[in-house]
């Protein structure tokens, strides 16, 4: 039998009791409501990082929207400061900061692969590659 090469296919060979655990985290992250004040973001941030410190759930960009109820381009904007307050903007850049630190240190660290991370870091973080010409 021949091997499906296609990036997709390996969301095939998931265990389902590896589905069950993280999809029933997601439910619990999207569960704790939408925060309205920017100490209820902060809070809820916290509550997102050590929430995946007990769950099979990792830091990442997508699960973070999920836990504050809003898009990554919200995230974006709010990270440039746009739509929010310059408290919310700092509180959004410190959790990015946490999350580069941590596939920093994943890839680091042996725990995933450097093409992984680097390509998490460019579409996550805003990474990217630059080409320098000296004369």
């Amino acid at each position: 039998m021949r091997k499906n090469n296609y990036p997709q296919a390996s969301l095939d060979d998931i265990e389902p009791s590896a589905v069950s655990e993280i999809v029933g985290s997601l439910r619990e992250l999207h569960d704790m409501g939408m925060p309205k004040t920017d100490q209820e973001v902060s809070s809820r941030i916290d509550a997102f990082f050590a929430f995946c410190e007990g769950s099979s759930i990792r830091p990442g960009i997508e699960s973070l929207c999920l836990a504050l109820h809003i898009s990554r381009q919200t995230l974006m904007r709010w990270n440039r400061g746009e739509g929010c307050t310059k408290e919310r903007q700092e509180i959004i850049s410190v959790a990015k900061a946490f999350i580069s630190a941590y596939i920093e240190q994943a890839m680091l660290g042996g725990k995933i692969s450097p093409p992984s991370g680097i390509f998490l870091m460019k579409n996550w973080l805003g990474y990217k590659d630059s080409i320098s010409i000296e004369e």
